[in-house]
């Protein structure tokens, strides 16, 4: 096959916006409804500015977040059943669009995608659903939730109004609503509430009034489709009709008062409490970004005293709900995870990746305890707040003559700040106990605490077979032809992480040769006749700023700081040296990490995601032409990972890159009966994939965070149970020169885990 130069100049992609509102039958063709009002009292779940009322009756949501997704099915009982043993009441869970239409117009809702079979999980435990159906998600998922075709829809622009995109969002949730609503609480099931888009407020400035106007189609569409017979909700960035949410590690009182000053309608509800932060591979984990600002703070195992004091101020000032993000986070398995998101999404919180409660949830369910024992107080009782002469703030709930206490404490002097934080807190309950302290309880619970250790499966060495990736001379697969590189994207859809672009290169002058991407994605292995010359240096942007060069034709819009904080995040520059004069062979590996999961990521809008190669090659400032490429490896392209028994594996030899790798190991019956988690030790790995059994574990990269430690970014995979059987195979593709030999399979038997 041949292509022409392909030419990937920005889009206009607000020119002619405004015809997206014409006649014909569609829904996004249509009116669009300006408001909604709170449902009766008596519906199956109601509001008021006070609180959310389930069949007329109050009840404060203590909701965490737990994507079905993240886990496998065999573990979503467990996950519930600990979550409820907890103190939780609902269950929050994005629902996924490229995990239900992975490819045009082919849904799967069967097997590990049950969205049905999770939801009646939950309406056998009594537990409400917030259901966030998107169709954006974020949730540092693979193209933030959306399917990949959708970047390949002709003349689409993501997140606006833009025809092509409004037309792919309807029917995709007309079908998704066949999956919802029989599960939804107005018909006896467990879905309370559901959110759609997401955190719009990150982008709103780049799409201006269509924006807007596109938030108010979405209410439209979530009515049109049956989902507003519960409360709709959009979060951080809301536009008429669903009740607005909040965000963030906390939501001190002068941010509730602004909320209040803007939304006198509805229930306080946080949307996103973090109990920590995400990883990407590389990066330092003691940092992350707090909200919006450009303020940093340490994140990296939330101290637990945090949240509850964050929790307890919410509550006293008339906080309706709030939703743990995370509260499992669970596993990003085979290639689910957004760009540089590491595998794990564990996100230390209440409920470990392996579905365990861990030291921070043990605590969080004595607090959630003392809060619904106290519940009819805070949501019916007459409350009244003083200061103490010791500057604490005292709030008192009375119901029927008696009272509950919470008492925050601050530093001297602090409450006469601009925002003050509470150092500890008190609950006292209506027999006049204490029932919830956060130093106390934090200590009793320690004392109670004791975490298993992982150990070995077994006590000799993994035996491991070998298998090269051949080189694109070798391949038998025909390559792409064209006088520039292709973006990778086009060639694999995104069914790869990899991509290889071909050409011969001739040398004038012998000694170093300059090479240079000036826009490429994500990491990229130079070989030189045949051999590595040269590669990809971590730490890598998660923010790289534009992907495209500057278009003075259609300028560009900042929709947020994140944007601006880098120029040139798609540059590579790479260094060949001891060169020969002559002609040689040049191979460009271009390795994906991921999708982007947002706008600010590329500082586009989404529809802009590139993968590999665009914009040229130049070497020593000349530009590259006659390329040839080659998308997926041999190994995937002959179905190696489901047909290992069938390849001709040769025995372990010295590590070279791009080699597959097969070991087989057993696990009796009775170790398999036992209630135990289990994951890979990667030591000695490089960067590549990891296999169980023909599932994807997901990507691996030992590539150190700096910090403390100096440790890899991630060294433990989890390997889920389900997965196991007696007979096992386990299969690396490694793309750099590293060995498997110190790998071991690691066993943790039942227990809480460590924080």
């Amino acid at each position: 096959m041949r292509l022409g130069k392909y030419n990937f100049a920005r889009r206009d992609f607000l020119k002619g916006a405004g015809a997206a509102i014409l006649g014909g039958r569609n829904l996004w063709a249509q009116p669009v409804l300006a408001s909604d009002t709170p449902g009766d009292q008596s519906a199956a779940v109601s509001f008021d500015p006070h609180s959310f009322l389930f069949n007329g009756k109050r009840k404060l949501l203590i909701s965490g977040e737990l994507h079905y997704a993240r886990s496998t099915r065999a573990m979503w009982p467990a996950l519930l059943d600990r979550s409820k043993a907890l103190g939780l009441n609902c269950i929050a869970t994005y629902v996924f669009w490229n995990l239900h239409e992975p490819e045009r117009d082919v849904y799967d809702f069967a097997g590990e995608r049950d969205l049905g079979h999770f939801l009646e999980l939950c309406k056998a435990r009594e537990i409400y659903v917030f259901l966030r159906v998107g169709p954006y998600c974020c949730a540092e998922w693979n193209y933030g939730g959306y399917p990949p075709y959708l970047r390949d829809e002709p003349n689409i622009t993501i997140r606006t109004m833009s025809p092509p995109y409004l037309a792919r969002v309807e029917k995709y949730f007309e079908r998704l609503a066949n999956e919802v609503n029989p599960h939804l609480a107005t018909r006896g099931g467990p879905v309370a509430l559901i959110q759609v888009e997401n955190e719009y407020a990150n982008v709103a400035k780049r799409y201006g009034p269509q924006g807007q106007e596109y938030l108010r189609w979405m209410a439209h569409l979530a009515k049109q489709v049956g989902f507003a017979d519960v409360p709709t909700t959009m979060c951080e960035g809301a536009a008429g009709g669903p009740i607005s949410t909040v965000n963030g590690f906390e939501i001190t009182a002068k941010r509730i008062e602004e909320f209040r000053s803007k939304n006198d309608r509805d229930p306080l509800l946080w949307t996103e409490l973090y109990p920590s932060w995400y990883d990407t591979w590389g990066v330092k984990r003691e940092t992350g970004v707090v909200d919006n600002t450009k303020e940093w703070r340490p994140l990296w195992g939330r101290d637990p005293r945090s949240m509850a004091l964050a929790i307890l101020t919410f509550l006293a000032n008339g906080g309706a709900g709030w939703n743990y993000y995370m509260w499992h986070g669970g596993t990003n398995f085979g290639r689910n995870s957004m760009y540089l998101q590491t595998t794990s999404y564990d996100f230390r919180t209440a409920l470990d990746e392996y579905g365990r409660p861990t030291l921070k949830g043990v605590y969080l369910g004595r607090l959630h305890k003392a809060i619904q024992t106290c519940e009819a107080w805070f949501l019916e009782g007459k409350v009244s707040s003083t200061v103490t002469p010791a500057g604490a703030q005292r709030f008192a709930w009375n119901l029927n003559g008696r009272e509950v206490v919470l008492t925050l404490d601050y530093e001297p002097g602090a409450l006469n700040g601009p925002d003050p934080h509470a150092k500890s807190a008190k609950i006292v309950g209506p027999e006049g106990k204490t029932i919830f302290d956060t130093q106390g309880d934090l200590v009793e619970t320690q004392a109670a605490w004791k975490a298993p250790a992982w150990e070995p499966i077994h006590s000799a060495p993994l035996q491991w077979h070998a298998w090269s990736e051949p080189m694109p001379p070798s391949r038998a697969q025909k390559a792409v032809h064209s006088s520039q590189p292709v973006e990778q994207l086009l060639l694999t859809k995104d069914h790869t992480d990899y991509c290889w672009y071909s050409t011969k290169i001739d040398v004038k002058t012998a000694g170093p040769q300059e090479l240079l991407i000036p826009y490429g994605g994500d990491f990229f292995y130079i070989y030189l006749d045949g051999k590595l010359a040269a590669q990809t240096t971590a730490p890598l942007k998660e923010d790289r700023g534009p992907i495209t060069p500057e278009d003075p034709a259609h300028p560009r819009i900042n929709a947020n700081s994140l944007e601006s904080r880098s120029t040139d995040g798609y540059r590579h520059e790479f260094n060949l040296s001891d060169v020969v004069v002559g002609t040689h062979r040049l191979d460009i590996l271009a390795t994906a990490l991921g999708m982007i999961k947002g706008d600010w990521q590329i500082a586009s809008p989404m529809n802009f995601e590139r993968k590999g190669i665009w914009e040229g090659v130049l070497l020593n400032g000349a530009q590259l032409n006659d390329w040839d490429m080659i998308p997926f490896l041999a190994g995937e392209t002959i179905g190696l990972v489901k047909q290992a028994s069938s390849i001709q594996w040769s025995t372990l030899g010295a590590p070279k890159p791009l080699c597959w790798y097969k070991t087989e190991f057993q696990l009796s019956a009775g170790t398999l009966a036992a209630d135990a988690d289990y994951r890979l030790n990667a030591a000695g790995l490089g960067k590549g994939m990891l296999f169980l059994n023909g599932h994807g574990v997901g990507r691996h990269w030992l590539v150190v965070s700096p910090g403390p430690d100096n440790l890899p970014t991630q060294q433990f995979y989890h390997l889920p149970k389900s997965w196991l059987s007696t007979e096992n195979t386990l299969i690396v593709f490694e793309e750099q020169a590293a060995s498997p030999k110190a790998v071991q399979l690691e066993r943790r038997r039942a227990g809480a885990a460590s924080i």
